[in-house]
C-alpha cells in the first residue's frame, strides 16, 4: 500500500516514541479494493496520554474510548488507541473499553472481516480474519460469530446490508440468518444511526441492496413501520436515479407501501433534517398528479415548485411511468426555454408591485393581493403583457 505523506509521518512519530501504529479499518478495505479512501485512520499501542504528547495539535474527539484527532498540514487523522471492548448490554455499546497492546485483539472487536485488516510500511499486512480474502472473493462476513457480534450492537445488521451496496459485495448466509433471528434488536438503536446507514445504502452504487432489508425482516424496524411489508421494484428504480438522497428516498418510500399521510411521520421519526422532509414530501405528493399540458400549466408548476426540484420531480416520473418518457421530455425542454426567455410565473416577476398599485389608491390586503394574482395570471398566459404601461392601465380604478 502507498500511505499520504502525513499518514506515514503520524507512524513515524509513533513508532520513534517506541509505539506500534498501523493504518487499519475502511481505508485499508478501500485501497485493497482499488478506491481511493476519503479519510485514514491509524491504531496504535500508545495511550491516548503517550500519543497527544507527541503532537503540536490534538483535538481530544472520543478521548474516553481512546481516540484522539491529530491535526497535520490543515488535515485530520483519528489516533486510536488498541482496546477490547466490554461486555454490551444496550445493543448499542460496550460499558467499558480496556486498553491493549495488541493490534490482533483490536482487529478481533471489529465487526466485518474487511475491516479488521491493518497496515504498517514496514510490518505489512496484519489479517487474522482473512479480510483480504473476503475483499478479493466480494463477500462480507462478521468476524467471529455474527450472532455476538449482532448482540453487541444491532446497528451492525444494517450496516452489512450498507456495505453491499457501496461495495456491490454479496453477503454470507451465516451473518443473513443471524439477522434474521435479531432483527428485532434494531429497535434498541438511535434513528439517527439507523437514518445515516439508510442513506448511504439509499445512495449506493449498488442499491440492489434494498432488497436485502425485506427478506431479512429488518424493514419495519428501519421505518419505524410495522405494517411494510414490501418494497416492490424499488432495486430498479434506484438504479435508474440519480444518487440523490431526496430523489432516491421519495422512491424508496413509494415502494414500501405506506399510506401517504404518513410518509412525513416516518421521516420525522428518523431524524432527517426539515428541508429534506419538505423535499421528500413534495416529489411524493407531486410524483402521481397529472403532468401540465401546456406552457400556462408549466409555468403555474415553476411558481409552486423550484426550477431544480421540478426537473428532480419530472426524473421521477419518468423512472415511476416509462411511458411518459416522451411528454417528460417535451415540458423539460419547455421548462428551460420559459426559464431562457426570463418569462413571468411569480409575482416577483411581474412589472410593477404592490407599491405601485398604492400609488393608484388600491387599498393594501386582499383587494390589492387579487389584482396582482390576475395580473400574474394573465401574463403567464400572454408573457407580452408584462409592461409596466399595460399592467398599470388594466388596474381597476374605484
Amino acid at each position: 500500500m502507498t500511505l499520504p505523506t502525513d499518514v506515514v509521518q503520524i507512524i513515524s512519530i509513533l513508532e520513534a516514541a517506541g509505539h506500534e501504529a498501523f493504518v487499519v479499518g475502511g481505508c485499508v478495505r478501500d485501497t485493497i479494493r482499488g478506491v481511493i479512501p476519503k479519510d485514514w485512520d491509524i491504531a496504535t499501542s500508545a495511550t491516548p496520554v503517550q500519543a497527544k504528547a507527541l503532537f503540536k495539535r490534538v483535538i481530544d474527539t472520543g478521548i474516553k474510548h481512546g481516540t484522539i484527532t491529530v491535526v497535520l498540514n490543515h488535515r485530520p487523522y483519528e489516533v486510536t488507541t488498541y482496546r477490547i471492548d466490554g461486555e454490551y448490554l444496550d445493543n448499542r455499546r460496550p460499558e467499558t473499553v480496556k486498553f491493549t497492546s495488541n493490534i490482533e485483539d483490536d482487529l478481533s472487536r471489529r465487526d466485518f472481516t474487511i475491516n479488521a485488516i491493518a497496515y504498517n510500511p514496514q510490518k505489512g499486512f496484519i489479517d487474522p480474519f482473512g479480510g483480504h480474502t473476503d475483499i478479493h472473493a466480494k463477500i462480507i462476513r462478521c468476524v467471529g460469530d455474527p450472532m455476538h457480534r449482532f448482540g453487541e450492537d444491532a446497528l451492525r445488521m444494517l450496516r452489512a446490508i450498507r456495505f453491499a451496496g457501496v461495495t456491490g459485495f454479496s453477503v454470507c448466509d451465516k451473518l443473513l440468518n443471524a439477522t434474521i433471528k435479531l432483527r428485532h434488536n434494531l429497535a434498541d438503536v438511535s434513528p439517527e444511526r439507523i437514518r445515516d446507514e439508510l442513506g448511504k445504502l439509499i445512495i449506493s452504487p449498488h442499491p440492489w441492496a434494498v432488497e436485502l432489508l425485506h427478506s431479512t425482516g429488518l424493514l419495519p424496524y428501519v421505518l419505524q413501520q410495522t405494517s411494510t411489508k414490501s418494497i416492490s421494484g424499488a432495486a430498479g428504480w434506484l438504479m435508474s436515479c440519480p444518487p440523490n438522497e431526496a430523489m432516491r428516498m421519495a422512491l424508496f418510500l413509494q415502494c414500501c407501501e405506506i399510506d401517504l399521510a404518513q410518509y412525513e411521520t416516518v421521516l420525522r421519526k428518523m431524524r432527517f433534517e426539515n428541508k429534506i422532509i419538505k423535499e421528500i414530501s413534495l416529489y411524493l405528493h407531486l410524483l402521481h398528479t397529472p403532468n401540465p399540458q401546456n406552457r400556462y400549466e408549466i409555468k403555474k408548476a415553476l411558481r409552486h415548485v423550484p426550477q431544480d426540484l421540478f426537473e428532480n420531480l419530472l426524473t421521477l416520473k419518468t423512472i415511476v411511468d416509462p411511458s411518459q418518457g416522451q411528454i417528460i421530455q417535451v415540458i423539460c425542454q419547455e421548462s428551460a426555454d420559459i426559464i431562457k426567455k426570463g418569462e413571468c410565473f411569480t409575482l416577483r416577476d411581474l412589472a410593477i408591485n404592490g407599491g405601485d398599485l398604492a400609488k393608484l389608491g388600491v387599498t393594501p390586503g386582499e383587494q390589492m393581493g387579487d389584482i396582482l394574482e390576475n395580473m400574474l395570471d394573465a401574463v403567464m398566459h400572454n408573457p407580452s403583457f408584462n409592461t409596466r404601461e399595460k399592467l398599470l392601465s388594466s388596474v381597476p380604478i374605484s
